[in-house]
């Protein structure tokens, strides 16, 4: 039990949540601020202000500091895969790129930044660092990023690690482990980061790393409340955590987006991403499964553009009532570019029919992603997630294609409850 309450805040790409630890361990004032927009949607860029992401971090710990009575911590978890550059003194020379961010799949020397970079070294050095390469990773975005333009030693910083330190007044220039790997930098068999990648992206003298630590520590004290800030963590590990993640389950997070996780000792190899997670663990995952963005536009769709109560209602029933003809065929990839919809549709089909295609096509990628993440036979199911916690017919058609059991996380925000776990 801590002897003082904690600060829990998660930096979510939709939502900044935060709440408070008490000393007896129950968390309080839990409340949620909108994260900043992207500065803007031409183009591939997507980054975010840095002073915006600082000055609604900073309000949302100044709204819940009245029911902290001197808060002795602030644990951080968020959004990974974002970054930017800075000098010494952690003054950004960019905005703060996002996950979203597709710089890299910009035109260089007939190809691209990203398949350039790919081609520049055997796989086996990617698959050591984890991650699956892709334009959304803090190593491509950095790689197709003009470092001349700059002057001087640059700190690579995540989102996270730039807010944390940002937070504080002299803070040390460290990372979490969750937080490093996410950069597709960080070579998680050697436990260091990857000479070959990060000459290969910066140069063997431009960039400057973080120390990076598998507990968490110490960046510096807030300014404001006099709070120790800690190093932030991954939000998919702090949700994991949250939700009751342990060997023998295999976990199923939908919410906005999707993925398949299990606890494992060595790392995957090409099977699926592999992440650090707690405890000297690791974390078989796959990740950008469909899930609620394509959910929501089908009932969107079906329900004459409405997404209200009425709308999830109608959805809930149609997706659970069993079909007794053959179903069309769906694809969720309407966000895609090629976008996605339904096919083989006739005359004796309904509305409801679509809904339960829509469903069945949604949840074919968790039950095939399963085995790559190392399903057992003889695991159990853990739903979790605000799609997948709240939405009977998906977690129906995942658990009956698995046949075996499962549980649903409770309500309540899982990040927020990881860091409670961590800071326990």
């Amino acid at each position: 039990m801590t002897s003082r309450s904690s600060l829990l805040v998660d930096v979510g790409a939709t939502y900044v949540k935060v709440a408070v630890l008490r000393a007896d361990e129950n968390i309080v004032a839990e409340s949620k601020f909108d994260f900043p927009p992207f500065l803007s949607l031409n183009g591939p860029y997507r980054t975010v202000d840095p002073a915006v992401v600082l000055a609604v971090v900073e309000g949302a710990i100044a709204s819940v500091l009245p029911m902290a009575d001197n808060p002795e911590r602030i644990l951080l978890s968020g959004q990974m895969h974002g970054w930017t550059l800075t000098d010494e003194h952690n003054v950004p020379h960019l905005p703060l790129s996002t996950f979203q961010d597709n710089r890299a799949l910009l035109p260089r020397n007939g190809s691209s930044h990203l398949d350039e970079l790919r081609n520049a070294q055997p796989p086996e050095i990617w698959h050591a660092a984890g991650n699956e390469l892709r334009s959304g990773l803090p190593v491509a975005g950095i790689y197709a990023t003009d470092l001349a333009a700059f002057d001087g030693p640059l700190r690579v910083h995540s989102l996270l690690s730039w807010v944390a330190a940002a937070l504080t007044g002299t803070p040390a220039f460290v990372q979490h482990l969750t937080d490093a790997a996410a950069s597709g930098m960080f070579d998680l068999k050697a436990g260091s980061w990857s000479e070959q990648i990060t000459a290969l992206v910066g140069g063997r003298t431009r960039l400057r790393l973080p120390q990076v630590s598998s507990t968490l520590e110490v960046v510096g004290i807030h300014r404001d409340s006099g709070a120790t800030v800690l190093t932030p963590v991954g939000d998919q590990q702090a949700a994991l955590l949250g939700a009751g993640l342990r060997r023998g389950v295999t976990a199923f997070n939908i919410s906005t987006g999707g993925q398949v996780a299990r606890l494992a000792n060595e790392p995957a190899g090409q099977r699926c991403q592999t992440r650090p997670y707690f405890d000297g663990l690791l974390l078989h995952t796959k990740t950008h499964l469909p899930a609620g963005r394509a959910l929501t536009r089908g009932v969107e769709l079906l329900s004459r553009g409405r997404a209200d109560d009425g709308a999830w209602e109608w959805a809930n029933r149609a997706a659970a009532a069993p079909a007794d003809h053959p179903l069309p065929r769906s694809r969720p990839t309407f966000h895609h570019a090629d976008g996605g919809g339904w096919s083989g549709i006739t005359d004796a089909h309904t509305a409801e029919d679509l809904m339960r295609a829509l469903v069945i096509a949604i949840a074919a990628p968790y039950v095939d992603s399963a085995p790559d993440v190392g399903f057992h036979p003889m695991d159990e199911l853990l739903f979790c997630g605000g799609v997948a916690q709240r939405f009977a017919p998906l977690r129906t058609e995942i658990r009956s294609a698995l046949d075996r059991p499962a549980n649903v996380a409770p309500d309540g925000d899982m990040a927020l409850r990881g860091l409670a776990g961590l800071a326990r």
